[in-house]
């Protein structure tokens, strides 16, 4: 495949490798299993692509907005 052409987005979806699909994972956070939706799909069971796992949490949190960190210099 060369440069010039265009990828095909009506491909098949590619599963989520983190929750193997399934859009759910356990999480023992607490000291008990319990189940959870992926962060990473969003709990579609469905790679997205260019997704941020934790964009959420920081927007809950209200820390700083997305985006790359910056450099911590002088």
């Amino acid at each position: 495949m060369s440069a010039n052409e265009e990828i095909d987005e009506t491909a098949e979806p590619v599963p989520c490798t983190v929750c193997r699909g399934t859009g759910t994972l356990i999480s023992n956070l607490g000291g008990s299993p319990s189940n959870v939706d992926c962060a990473w799909c969003e709990g579609t069971g469905v790679f997205l692509p260019d997704h941020d796992a934790q964009a959420a949490r920081r927007a809950a949190a209200g820390d700083a907005p997305e985006g790359p960190a910056e450099p911590a210099g002088p």
